[in-house]
């Protein structure tokens, strides 16, 4: 069976930034190694338990996407990353280097489109594909063979998200349904727009009733009328709204199932790395990998 894992990077990194804020891990050289140590730990133990046979890593690119064009204030509510995040980049870059773990950036857009047009072409070439992320968003890409893996929080177990579970969460049919919702409830963090007093609760019962966000628009009529206004209110920017929160699935990659294997690490270089680091902990876990690795065909 064919198993591609896809990481959100920069989601990864924000949770392990915020896992170890008030704790931070730093080394003898007084390098603070928290981000590099969670994120590198994630991924090994996905390697390691999940076994996949294909495995990558997207970053959001560093200058503004397709999204911030069609609206200049988006993501305008944000502020600036912090320091330890941006420090982190290139040395993650290089441990995934030595894990053989690609990393993938495509100018113009998210992460969030990368893996989902890489999620969908994978889907048809016959993979599992687990996207690793909390993000919310994702729920609309999962499918019959698309699934959302969300790390747990604070030692709760990992959750895996298909169909099943999206449409029950939403109290939808089909999880493309997501964005109708998303549409209405908007997002603060990312200055979306949604409709005035909609909020996450309002919205599922809508979309549970309407199906979709222009059904609602064709039977304003049955709506109470201060939430019927809202929607009036909304009718300009609902469109905007809505081509913001959808994942792009058509963005032009190159696809090639080959780079995206998951090859033997440089395990020379990963104990170089985790010795400069003061990975202790992870570097007991190379014995298990190696084998991983050793029991697979062709080795």
């Amino acid at each position: 069976m064919k198993k591609l894992i896809l990481i959100d990077g920069h989601a990864l990194i924000f949770k392990m930034y915020y896992a170890f804020l008030r704790r931070p891990m730093v080394n003898s050289k007084g390098v603070d190694t928290s981000i590099l140590f969670g994120f590198t730990k994630t991924l090994l133990e996905l390697i390691l338990k999940e076994k996949p046979t294909h495995f990558a890593v997207a970053f959001d690119p560093p200058a503004k996407t397709f999204r911030h064009e069609i609206f200049p204030e988006y993501k305008a509510n944000r502020s600036e990353t912090p320091e330890l995040i941006k420090s982190s980049l290139e040395p993650l870059c290089a441990l995934m280097e030595a894990i053989s773990v690609p990393v993938l950036m495509k100018d113009g857009y998210e992460a969030d489109d990368v893996i989902g047009t890489f999620a969908k072409k994978a889907e048809k070439e016959g993979h599992i594909v687990y996207m690793v992320t909390p993000d919310k968003d994702y729920g609309q890409l999962v499918s019959d063979n698309i699934f959302q893996y969300k790390p747990g929080k604070g030692g709760s177990q990992d959750e895996l998200l298909g169909k099943e579970q999206i449409c029950s969460m939403y109290g939808i049919e089909e999880p493309i349904r997501v964005i109708d919702i998303l549409s209405i409830w908007g997002d603060a963090s990312d200055n979306i727009p949604g409709v005035r007093g909609v909020g996450e609760v309002g919205a599922k019962k809508l979309i549970a009733k309407y199906k979709t966000l222009e059904n609602i628009y064709e039977n304003l009529e049955e709506l109470p009328e201060r939430q019927r206004d809202s929607f009036i209110d909304a009718k300009p920017h609902i469109s905007l709204s809505k081509k913001l929160v959808t994942i792009e699935t058509n963005v032009e990659l190159d696809w090639n199932e080959k780079d995206l294997e998951l090859s033997t690490p440089d395990f020379t270089k990963i104990k170089h790395l985790f010795a400069e680091y003061e990975f202790t902990s992870l570097s007991r876990m190379l014995p298990q990998l190696q084998q991983l690795f050793d029991a697979k065909p062709g080795n």
